[in-house]
């Protein structure tokens, strides 16, 4: 007695015609256009994500989306970005010399337009780090007095740009951090906020720089520079490399796409909302 064949599923059919098609794809020629084959890679590897996201939702076995590893260095960047963001909050105009490195965060209070929606709330204009003196140093005292200079070199900055800010309207956190966690931390603080002043977010960036050389005058004036005038050496530059209108659009869309965390309890939420790891999936 024959056994009848099962016909195939639809999704059965539909596999057998992605292996085909990987297979074509396998053998087809990639050409000599560069920006063409990087697209394709790209592309390629989105749907390649999104096959492996099916997979994982046929599993009838929950799948954590991570494992807590407390020997990861963004594992450490959390914990310190979270201590960070509990300490007090300083006047920038008036920070004294202090022992120690790590990270910070300036915050803006002003009337600025373009950063109204920053104003008064508990997100970051910028975020940074100091590394300390001596790359050994295990405690304050040898790490230097990095932090509170690092502070003291941003007051001066915004102190320069009168026309537009005021020193009295910014404020700070800080966190002398052991030497060798600050950039983990840093980097973890930026993927956060995306602060605008960061050269990170590629918007307003330069209030970092030290100035440049007398021979390379000749440098494009940084975002910052163009959109806050006052430091001597980048208003010699003679060309910004963004127009102010461009900075502005850009700092518009930017808090749009991003919208600031009002306070520190929604910052709180995000971060365990970030460390969470079945929620998502307990009521598949």
């Amino acid at each position: 007695m024959t056994t009848r064949r099962r016909p195939p599923t639809e999704l059965e059919t539909l596999l057998a015609e992605l292996r085909k098609l990987a297979e074509r794809i396998a053998a087809a020629e990639a050409g000599t256009d560069e920006r063409a084959t990087k697209r394709a890679r790209l592309a390629l590897d989105q749907v390649t994500q999104q096959l492996a996201n099916v997979a994982a939702n046929l599993d009838p076995v929950l799948r954590p989306t991570s494992i807590f590893d407390p020997t990861d260095p963004n594992t450490a960047g959390r914990v310190i970005a979270l201590t960070l963001v509990a300490q007090a909050r300083h006047r920038l105009s008036a920070i004294p010399d202090f022992y120690g490195a790590g990270v910070y965060a300036i915050y803006y209070n002003g009337d600025f337009a373009p950063y109204a929606p920053l104003s008064c709330t508990d997100h970051p204009i910028y975020v940074g780090k100091a590394d300390p003196d001596n790359q050994a140093a295990n405690d304050a005292i040898r790490q230097g007095t990095k932090l509170s200079g690092r502070l003291k070199e941003h007051a001066k900055s915004i102190r320069k740009a009168t026309s537009t800010l005021s020193i009295d309207d910014f404020e700070c956190r800080f966190l002398i951090v052991q030497t060798g966690f600050q950039k983990s931390a840093e980097d973890y603080l930026i993927n956060f906020f995306k602060p605008i002043w960061n050269s990170e977010t590629k918007i307003c960036f330069g209030l970092g720089k030290h100035g440049d050389s007398s021979d390379t005058r000749g440098n494009k004036r940084s975002p910052w520079d163009t959109l806050h005038p006052g430091r001597e050496w980048a208003d010699a530059s003679t060309e910004n490399q963004k127009t102010p209108d461009m900075i502005l659009q850009q700092i518009s869309a930017h808090l749009i796409d991003n919208p600031p965390y009002t306070d520190i309890h929604a910052i709180f939420d995000q971060f365990i909302n970030d460390m969470r790891q079945l929620d998502k999936m307990v009521d598949r």
